[in-house]
């Protein structure tokens, strides 16, 4: 019979780089007259870039056209986004509501507020 050894990993430690460097999100009104910038920038880590695109999606916003960067460890996304009717976003709780969700700790499974996006909406 073979053993093999695992070293013990705290389970913290996966969430180290996240809580030292929190992700960052800014909201640029003022760099096109069109359309909303909406610039993330975090720790890479599997799944995030569907969880953003995902949860912009579920508000009702058009990415018409983003960029993305990474070095492996850590990406930067723009998305350049629009209302429905193809406005930039002028809503301070919309937008707010956008950097609190987005910059949520990810331990709390995912991007925070997707539940309380009924609320918004009213």
């Amino acid at each position: 019979m073979k053993t093999t050894y695992q070293p013990y990993i705290d389970p913290e430690y996966e969430s180290l780089i996240e809580r030292i460097y929190p992700p960052r999100v800014c909201i640029d009104n003022e760099t096109y007259h069109d359309r909303t910038l909406v610039k993330a920038d975090s720790a890479n880590k599997h799944g995030i870039l569907l969880e953003m695109v995902q949860f912009l999606t579920d508000l009702d916003l058009v990415i018409s056209k983003s960029y993305i960067s990474s070095d492996g460890g850590w990406f930067m996304d723009v998305f350049h986004v629009t209302d429905q009717l193809g406005n930039k976003l002028t809503d301070e709780s919309l937008i707010l509501y956008i950097q609190e969700a987005l910059c949520a700790n990810r331990r709390t499974g995912g991007v925070k507020g997707i539940a309380n996006l009924s609320q918004l909406r009213r």
